[in-house]
């Protein structure tokens, strides 16, 4: 077992590379994980808030579906998806 502050993947380099995006969604930063299906998937959390971290929504291996509106502009919306339901 190993005990570091070195995420996993440093510690064993893997070939399969997958994309992985910082974002903010409801005001927290989140580490996304892309998917092969156009959706991502929750891999982190970071906040100094230890309530954001009880809200099921940010719950590691949740997935998101990024929705972008061009009438509102260039921000996206995330749309997160719990046992196939869409919560807003």
């Amino acid at each position: 077992m190993i005990y570091s502050i070195v995420p996993f993947e440093q510690l064993y380099y893997s070939e399969n590379k997958q994309e992985r995006i910082e974002v903010v969604i409801n005001g927290e930063k989140v580490i996304l994980m892309r998917n092969d299906n156009n959706t991502y998937t929750v891999e982190r959390l970071i906040s100094t808030n230890p309530k954001v971290y009880l809200n099921p929504e940010f719950t590691p291996g949740n997935r998101i579906i990024a929705i972008t509106s061009e009438k509102e502009g260039p921000e996206v919306k995330w749309e997160i998806i719990t046992d196939g339901l869409r919560l807003t």
